[in-house]
């Protein structure tokens, strides 16, 4: 596609109702949304911060937060979703990918807060990915994620992505999806 229609699709803000009818904002991520970032990770459950880290990772470090919103729009693309809380813009929602060397394939990661997951947040979170790396070119997703996160494994099968165990460790899965199928 066009680097016109890719710029579009990286650019555009957009407004999603969730199953509890809640109005959300789904815009790219950039590095002034840091502060939005540390809330957000700070804020998730142990559980939740273990499945999109694969470890334990308590208070998100500078460093961390640094490489979470260094998004350049060409390696690195990301998404976030949030509503208005009493005037304030928070952050509920992300998902990213960072793209290969080889331009044709990207890891990507979708994470939400604990009190918004099951409204259909990662769906629409994953779909802003799935738009912006179509529109880019790129062939494949993937993402490594543990094998005990059914929330995950539920949208992913729901979404037609593939699933295999990780053959380096048995703990941890590899979703995939094809991107050039139509």
């Amino acid at each position: 596609m066009s680097n016109e229609k890719h710029r579009e699709a990286l650019s555009r803000t957009v407004t999603e109702k969730l199953r509890n009818g809640q109005v959300v904002v789904i815009r790219p991520l950039d590095r002034s949304d840091i502060d939005l970032e540390r809330e957000f990770i700070t804020n998730l459950s142990l559980e939740s911060r273990h499945f999109r880290f694969l470890g334990g990772v308590g208070a998100p470090s500078e460093k961390l937060l640094q490489q979470l919103t260094d998004i350049d729009h060409d390696q690195r693309e990301a998404f976030i979703a949030t509503i208005d809380e009493d005037g304030h813009e928070v952050e509920i929602g992300a998902s990213r990918y960072v793209l290969e060397s080889t331009g044709k394939a990207a890891e990507c990661a979708v994470v939400i807060a604990d009190a918004w997951q099951m409204q259909g947040l990662g769906t629409l979170l994953l779909n802003r990915l799935i738009e912006s790396a179509r529109a880019r070119g790129i062939d494949h997703l993937y993402s490594i994620d543990s094998a005990s996160n059914a929330k995950l494994r539920e949208v992913a099968r729901n979404m037609g992505w593939d699933c295999r165990t990780d053959p380096e460790d048995h703990t941890q899965v590899i979703y995939t999806l094809d991107l050039t199928a139509v």
